[in-house]
């Protein structure tokens, strides 16, 4: 059943955002944010994820200030595109002063509806990735990052979640049309649950988590999937545990988590700790807190703005030589040798020397990652960048 909430009246002017889904928990608190700033004009018209996809769990579901209407989603061809009929987001709110729609070349209906939008008279924002993220930008050779620029030259601003990819643009858009929403957590959650504990202070922290009061402490924190690195994670570990003592702490679930288990067991790999999943934040502050470093084998996302949040510095991989992407736009947050290390890609030598340095500098390390979070990585920052992109579209 499909439903509008919350009818705006006609001369309210609201502004639409359509998401392929529900808003994810970590997003509602930016959404939250920029409805603020558009005067309660926001409208989120957002369908479900596939059956069985584990995006189920970590959909919001409360009630919101800003508006919903939640549209029909098809997934075709085994799930790898989309198409997500629009109308009933008009036939509830009238006509918007702009559209704002999840980038993404899987969803057929994208060019309808920015054609739709321009014949309402409606600005048009496109928000989102802009590239694959696992190859190089290359519309000189790719279809697909052809038809990613025909929609971006359709839409009167195009937001990227990163200064990096506003860069791979820029040859092919006008500047004023390019802006910069950093990809981020709720930021002001995450400093207050950091304050709070510093306030604790660390010896205190870890003696209530049971953690040694002076070893080094490694977490990672996702899916627990091969692609995030898994076996790698407990090989570098090991090897660093061999050396002297430490604890890792492992904060997620998924299909490799009993291959772990058993090989933990089996190789007599001490002092692994296995979380589970912990879905609220002030559940897992503690473990972030009283971290030495994140290490994170497979590819980057948001764990990076968990992790600098709580001053936390990051180890992971670099892309390959090859110029695969690898990672998700977030690794572009870590700058090596200063809040973190990207370590030569595929080798488990380069991958333990980066943990080993992050461990002898520590304290600087550490100093910077939460410099970082707090200078460029703030939901307010990321909201500056998305309400620029909507006051363009309605001037335009």
């Amino acid at each position: 059943m499909f439903y509008c909430l919350r009818y705006l009246m006609p001369d309210e002017h609201p502004v639409f955002f359509f998401p392929r889904v529900l808003p994810l928990n970590y997003r509602v608190a930016v959404l939250e944010r920029l409805n603020e700033r558009l005067n309660d004009r926001l409208v989120v018209c957002s369908g479900r994820p596939p059956g069985g996809s584990s995006l189920e769990s970590i959909i919001g579901e409360e009630e919101y200030a800003y508006r919903q209407v939640e549209l029909p989603n098809y997934w075709l061809n085994g799930e790898t595109v989309h198409a997500q009929p629009f109308g009933r987001a008009f036939r509830c709110h009238g006509t918007p002063s702009v559209v704002m729609i999840e980038e993404s070349p899987r969803t057929l209906t994208q060019p309808f509806l920015l054609a739709y939008a321009k014949w309402k008279g409606a600005g048009r924002v496109l928000w989102g990735h802009f590239s694959s993220n696992n190859r190089p930008f290359r519309p000189n050779q790719h279809w697909q990052d052809r038809y990613r620029l025909w929609t971006a030259h359709r839409a009167e601003a195009c937001v990227c979640y990163t200064d990096a990819m506003a860069e791979l643009l820029r040859p092919h858009l006008p500047k004023e049309r390019l802006f910069v929403a950093r990809n981020t957590l709720d930021t002001d959650t995450l400093f207050a649950l950091y304050d709070s504990l510093n306030a604790e202070g660390r010896v205190a922290v870890r003696r209530r988590l049971n953690l040694p009061p002076n070893a080094p402490v490694l977490t990672f924190i996702g899916r627990l999937i091969p692609e995030k690195g898994t076996d790698v994670l407990l090989n570098v570990f090991d090897r660093l545990r061999a050396e002297r003592p430490m604890t890792l702490q492992v904060i997620g679930d998924g299909p490799a988590r009993q291959e772990m288990e058993r090989r933990v067991a089996h190789d007599g790999i001490n002092d692994v700790r296995f979380l589970g999943a912990i879905r609220e934040w002030d559940e897992s502050a503690p473990y972030l807190y009283a971290s030495d470093v994140m290490l994170q084998p497979g590819y980057l996302g948001l764990s990076v703005n968990h992790a600098f949040s709580f001053g936390v510095p990051v180890v992971s991989q670099a892309a390959p030589a090859s110029g695969e992407r690898y990672h998700s736009p977030e690794a572009h947050f870590v700058e090596h040798g200063k809040n973190g290390m990207l370590a030569k890609h595929g080798s488990l030598d380069s991958l333990t020397y980066a943990v080993r340095r992050v461990l002898t500098e520590q304290d600087r390390f550490s100093e910077h990652a939460r410099r970082y979070a707090r200078n460029h990585l703030t939901i307010g920052r990321m909201v500056d960048g998305l309400e620029a992109s909507v006051r363009r579209a309605e001037r335009c």
